[in-house]
């Protein structure tokens, strides 16, 4: 795993947070880039998007598609040719122009070519421009997928084997929705090889898995990339016809039909091969969009997965009734030679040399629910000098990837190169400078607890606001680029035994045992336990940035706590059950470590290593577990 890009921990915070969580116990894969400018999109793209208007109910009341081709002039503005399908309508030519933005990451604020005033909040990575409206107001829930087109008449081809997922809504409504994962390939130029369909139908079988064999499948593809598939009648997971383009390396195909009344998208990588778990290894850029009983959803963020039958989620998403919010998870997956595979609720494909998946919601477990997902891999940046990873400042316990915010009072990670002269760590009260290191949020000096060449240890200034901050590291006399990060009220991130940011969390038991919840020592039922996390926000009384909360009176979170998950508060969650919430606020004696303290509730006999979880109304993190008997 290549150093400075693993942002669970490397060698110098592994021994900066071992030493902390020692004192918490004892108490108690892509193209090498520059940073990226708007020159990162430049050029023509094909290009779908779908965006769903709904009611409250979730019922979709003016659904939008377009599909076409995309031209950017890679200084920020960019023009489009389509068809374009409103509501049940027929599909009618459509044109026009926007805006564009990309930071030195990969973010994207793209206008809309859907809603006039709507922008997508989008990532570009060297395979895709992927993203969602996550910000704007209103119930429209959408998913964009772009990828770049072959030059004129190069020769694109449709061989295969691609994973390929669906999304569709026929008849423009949720009553008729339904997505699919199978694999597509040709056996001969114009024909499809013949292939089973796995997937699920709101108005079939309850929404139950099935599968749906397609034969006699046709397609016709043009050398500049641009082509036709033919599914055939067939009127159950996948039919009718549908516009289809090659990506410029032939990785990714995108396609989706232009039929009255029809809203879908269709999404191709071509399959890896030789598929182990290791295989799936990178940091990726991913959207996707859902529908189920409860919601509506649109979604942008990142993904890192290390080889290891994980893959931790960054998402903003947008969410009918409730806005939009941050979201991180880790999930388990498994993968199959041929790069299928499940994860957790989907059944998902991973692309050639890992470099993009797709993903669709099927499972018996979850027959409401119609989500298809896509990833594609990040820019690996780079930089001379004091270099400051734009896509390496995260969370200093969750290590949740690029796009997480921060928050006040947070530990942080910052990844790069050039950033110190030696290693060095810090004492309570963490000072400004440190081994001649500075970091400054907003301008302001951030507390320093470790610095090293690749990698800085910081907490955010309580008096940071948002929506977003600046970040610089001066070694020396010499100043970093400057890296541009979203802002939230909280962001929590639970600390984990391993310092991965997943597995085991650091949990403690109660008096009189203090020690910690393992495997071996698991919780019980109506136990008391903490929780030792970060970026939980402002506290009262208030604290001096770098100092440690003290215990009388002790500095309890702004943010109040529930054991019901009431509007305006925080709970926490084991195995999806609230707990009773004793304390929540700085645990005294380590600056910038939170604790909360929790009654274990009723679990019904679950037991094992169960998920614990924080919800809160602009956050939700799951990426650790607790050990119950």
């Amino acid at each position: 795993m290549p150093r400075g890009r693993v942002y669970h921990l490397g060698m110098g915070q592994r021994a900066g947070w071992g030493w902390l969580l020692a004192g918490i116990l004892a108490a108690g894969g892509a193209a090498p880039a520059q940073t990226l400018t708007d020159q990162a999109l430049n050029g023509k793209y094909f290009f779908r998007h779908v965006s769903l208007g709904t009611v409250a109910s979730g019922a979709l009341a003016d659904p939008r598609s377009l599909i076409g081709t995309m031209t950017f002039d890679g200084q920020g503005g960019y023009t489009y040719t389509a068809q374009q399908v409103v509501g049940t309508g027929a599909a009618a030519p459509q044109s026009g122009s926007g805006k564009y933005a990309v930071d030195a990451a990969g973010f994207v604020a793209l206008d809309s070519p859907l809603r006039t005033g709507a922008r997508i909040n989008a990532r570009v990575g060297p395979e895709a421009l992927l993203g969602s409206d996550t910000e704007s107001g209103g119930n429209t829930f959408d998913l964009l997928v772009a990828i770049p087109a072959p030059a004129s008449n190069a020769g694109a081809t449709l061989a295969g084997p691609y994973w390929t997922v669906s999304l569709e809504f026929p008849g423009a409504s949720a009553a008729n929705a339904r997505n699919t994962i199978f694999s597509l390939s040709s056996t001969a130029p114009g024909q499809f090889a013949n292939f089973s369909v796995q997937g699920h139908a709101a108005n079939l079988a309850g929404g139950a898995p099935i599968a749906q064999p397609v034969s006699g499948a046709t397609y016709t593809m043009g050398a500049d990339g641009v082509g036709s598939a033919s599914f055939g009648a067939s009127a159950t997971l996948l039919s009718g016809d549908k516009t289809v383009y090659v990506s410029a390396d032939g990785n990714i195909i995108l396609g989706g039909a232009t039929a009255g009344g029809s809203h879908d998208m269709v999404i191709g990588v071509k399959a890896a091969a030789g598929v182990t778990a290791a295989t799936w290894n990178g940091n990726y850029w991913s959207a996707g969009l859902r529908i189920d009983p409860n919601a509506v959803t649109g979604y942008a963020g990142s993904a890192a997965a290390r080889g290891v039958g994980r893959v931790t989620w960054s998402r903003r998403l947008k969410a009918l009734g409730f806005g939009a919010s941050d979201f991180t998870a880790t999930d388990g997956y498994t993968l199959n030679g041929d790069g299928s595979g499940t994860e957790e609720l989907s059944m998902v494909g991973l692309g050639a040399g890992g470099k993009m998946f797709v993903g669709s919601a099927i499972s018996g477990d979850d027959a409401g629910a119609f989500e298809i997902f896509f990833g594609a891999s990040m820019a690996t940046l780079s930089g001379s000098g004091v270099f400051l990873d734009p896509q390496g400042v995260v969370n200093g316990a969750s290590s949740a990837p690029a796009g997480n915010p921060i928050s006040p009072g947070e530990f942080i990670s910052l990844y790069g190169s050039g950033l110190a002269k030696g290693n060095a760590t810090a004492t309570a009260p963490f000072p400004p400078t440190l081994n001649g290191v500075t970091v400054l949020v907003n301008g302001k000096a951030a507390p320093l607890f470790a610095v090293s060449a690749g990698q800085v240890n910081a907490l955010v200034p309580y008096s940071t606001q948002g929506p977003t901050a600046t970040i610089v590291v001066q070694n020396g006399t010499v100043s970093s680029n400057t890296v541009t990060i979203a802002v939230a009220p909280i962001s929590p991130g639970i600390f984990s035994l391993d310092q991965s940011g997943t597995g085991a969390g650091a949990v403690v038991h109660g008096p009189p045992n203090f020690g910690a919840v393992t495997a071996a020592s698991p919780a019980t039922a109506g136990e008391f336990v903490s929780i030792f996390l970060t970026g939980m926000g402002a506290v009262n009384p208030a604290v001096t940035d770098g100092t440690a909360g003290g215990a009388n009176p002790a500095s309890a979170t702004t943010l109040p706590a529930s054991g019901n998950c009431a509007a305006g508060s925080f709970c926490v969650l084991v195995a999806g059950q609230p707990a009773r919430v004793i304390f929540s606020g700085l645990a005294p004696g380590f600056p910038g470590l939170y604790q909360i303290n929790i009654q274990i509730p009723p679990l019904f006999g679950a037991s094992g290593a169960l998920p614990l979880a924080i919800a809160a109304p602009t956050a939700f993190h799951d990426q650790v577990s607790i050990a119950i008997q």
